[in-house]
């Protein structure tokens, strides 16, 4: 048990907004920056529960689901296609998410620069 949840440690990863993006362009062939819509659910005690991102466009272009934990601190980012599939679970800490607000958008121009993230998922328009 205590090297499975080191093992957890070791993968959480440290992602910006602009990255939650970046994961479900992956999916798409369309690969340029959209504006994505933010939904915080609330829970008890004030805390966030489940965010929801959609990125726009007509249909919507991909989806995600980032569910912290219990502590607030981290969580999984779960990543889907347009179809609703899931193609990724990432287990990680998104930096920027607490800058927006329970129902908002993120725009392309508002990046985040990344020099306190990690680079383990590069900018799909750098490849």
């Amino acid at each position: 048990m205590i090297l499975l949840m080191q093992m957890v440690e070791i993968k959480m990863q440290e992602i910006t907004l602009e990255n939650v993006q970046d994961l479900i362009l992956e999916t798409q062939q369309d690969k340029g920056l959209k504006e994505m819509y933010i939904h915080k659910s609330p829970c008890s005690e004030n805390g966030v529960g489940a965010v929801f991102f959609a990125l726009g466009g007509n249909p919507p272009r991909g989806y995600a689901m980032y569910l912290p934990d219990e502590s607030g601190k981290k969580g999984a980012l779960h990543v889907f296609d347009n179809l609703g599939l899931k193609r990724k679970i990432i287990h990680c800490v998104i930096m920027d998410l607490g800058r927006y607000e329970a129902n908002d958008v993120w725009h392309p121009h508002e990046v985040v620069p990344q020099a306190h993230t990690s680079n383990q998922y590069p900018s799909i328009r750098e490849k």
